[in-house]
């Protein structure tokens, strides 16, 4: 082949390969990007406390405080590690503050993104851009992949570094540049921060030690000791954090929030395994599976039995060599954890692993479409593509909870993505409630997340729940109930502070209204009668509303 020819060969797959990218991208664009959160009820940040404690810990860490949550007056840690509230943190400086509660979606949006070209240059380093493009709409139309790309969970800021530092341990032990590996060892560590089971892919940094010995024997030994002193030092911050708030670098918010799981459960045992791995196996034969987070995001399936059988068949044409070994004991390690864990049943734990899994996915395409452009025709190679594509589409696949129905394709339902009709009752509520007394700071009780209200309300509002019925109740170390509630509205009247109850509706309100805290020579009136999306109360001495009911006649 002459310079010329190789030359041309490799612009033309150059361009396949962005076209290709170009295609990815714009999926992603439809599927994830476009989405108007306003129009849904995502910005409510809930069923789960997730999310709004995420944000809460990021709009403390923005304001130049530790990284916590509030709940009256208190300022508590989180059940969840700082990693991805400090993400957050750019977000937060752009969108002015009536839309700052859209941060958590807009940083996953844009890690999504990230990750996209990240695949994409990889490949393209190595000089294999077409696979490369084909690895980024594989990637681009995963379920799992474009689902909490357009959530407010933490999981694809955990698969970025993950990928990121299986990328560099690969670049490092092809090309015997020990840097490479200190690298990967940062990002691991670094993923610690957000998710505390990332702690299972450690076998990945054993490619340092299989790196050729050159020189004195010494040197390699430093390295390879040095790996994992990188890798602890990365993770420090979640360690020292957890140090700090609860006396040992191994306990954590759970422990103080949720102690009873700890108390009573072994977190890991074998009898966890067939349960979880049923509920793996209902996805995989399209049998009707538990509810989950991927429920509110998106369709609730996370993978398609398309892409397990080509990454499957991808497995017959991947090279034996020291990186795949210290890989799969890696993914191995971090797969029989999650079967093994008392929530394994959340299929989240295995998005890191179903990203991965491209990497073997894409192999047999790539031969495939080699085939197809060189004449060769093979119907083993027609079986590919026609598997490649059914893996793309996501089809036949799932949609919803409990449905029967397996003819669903998943890149048309993400493209036709919506959550439940109804308007965020909690996040427009805090907000006319915000608009309406925010010349009167004062304590607000509500059924509506203390820990969100406080990270939404203007300055001078403060949040706690009406009675013991939150999210909070499990904590043995802190308390709030009736007596905590009436004590410190109490407190507030002494220091003549407004005290108000804020209810997403007036049926709300008539429902809920006797759990408030009575006060003698007090009642609660209705501030306002002509909103529908809210009702708000104000605690009212009984003498000023004797004398305005004598004004109004």
């Amino acid at each position: 082949m002459t310079e010329f020819s190789k030359r041309d060969l490799a612009n033309r797959s150059f361009f396949g390969g962005l076209l290709l990218l170009l295609c990815a991208l714009t999926f992603y664009y439809f599927a994830v990007l476009r989405i108007d959160y306003q129009k849904t009820a995502l910005p409510d940040l809930g069923p789960y406390p997730d999310a709004t404690e995420y944000f809460a810990q990021a709009k403390a860490l923005s304001e130049g405080r530790w990284p916590s949550i509030q709940i009256g007056y208190e300022k508590l840690p989180s059940r969840y590690p700082p990693g991805y509230p400090a993400l957050m943190l750019p977000w937060l400086k752009i969108l002015p503050q009536t839309h700052s509660v859209l941060a958590p979606f807009r940083t996953n949006q844009t890690i999504g993104l990230l990750l996209l070209l990240t695949v994409f240059t990889f490949y393209a380093y190595l000089a294999m851009p077409v696979t490369g493009g084909l690895a980024a709409l594989l990637l681009a139309t995963l379920p799992g992949f474009f689902t909490f790309s357009r959530s407010s969970l933490s999981e694809m800021s955990v698969c970025l570094l993950i990928v990121t530092a299986f990328m560099f341990a690969y670049l490092g032990l092809q090309e015997e540049r020990r840097w490479k590996i200190y690298v990967s060892a940062a990002c691991l560590g670094l993923s610690l921060n957000i998710r505390i089971q990332s702690l299972f892919f450690a076998p990945l940094l054993l490619t340092m030690a299989v790196l050729p010995i050159k020189g004195m024997r010494l040197r390699w030994w430093l390295h390879c000791a040095a790996v994992p002193v990188v890798f602890v030092l990365a993770a420090s911050p979640v360690l020292v954090l957890n140090t700090i708030q609860f006396h040992s670098p191994f306990k954590t918010g759970y422990d103080f929030w949720i102690p009873y799981f700890g108390e009573k459960h072994l977190f890991f045992l074998l009898r966890y395994v067939p349960r979880n791995a049923g509920d793996l196996w209902r996805e995989l034969s399209l049998q009707p599976h538990m509810y989950d987070a991927a429920n509110i995001f998106g369709t609730g399936t996370s993978f398609v039995p398309a892409f397990v059988l080509l990454s499957c068949v991808g497995m017959f044409f991947v090279r034996l060599n020291w990186f795949l070994g210290c890989g799969l004991l890696a993914g191995f390690s971090s797969f029989a954890a999650a079967l093994c864990f008392l929530f394994g049943q959340d299929e989240r734990l295995y998005l890191p692993l179903l990203i991965l899994l491209i990497g073997f996915a894409v192999l047999p395409v790539t031969w495939a479409v080699n085939n197809l452009f060189a004449g060769r025709r093979s119907i083993f190679a027609l079986a590919v593509l026609v598997l490649f594509a059914a893996a793309c589409l996501g089809y036949p696949s799932r949609s919803g909870y409990k449905t029967r129905d397996i003819d669903r394709s998943q890149a048309w339902d993400a493209l036709h993505f919506s959550t439940s009709p109804r308007e965020p009752i909690q996040f427009a509520a805090q907000r006319y409630f915000g608009m309406r007394l925010q010349q009167e700071p004062g304590i607000v009780l509500s059924d509506v997340d203390p820990v969100y209200l406080n990270a939404l309300l203007p300055s001078g509002f403060v949040a706690a729940p009406i009675d013991g019925k939150h999210h909070y109740k499990w904590s043995y170390t802190w308390r709030y109930d009736r007596p905590q509630a009436l004590a410190l509205v109490q407190r507030r009247l002494t220091q003549s502070l407004p005290v108000y109850a804020l209810f997403v509706s007036k049926r709300e309100m008539e429902e809920k209204t006797s759990r408030l805290p009575r006060v003698d020579g007090y009642d609660w009136v209705l501030v306002d009668d002509s909103n529908a999306k809210a009702a708000i109360l104000k605690l009212t001495p009984k003498s000023k509303q004797a004398s305005g009911s004598r004004s109004a006649s």
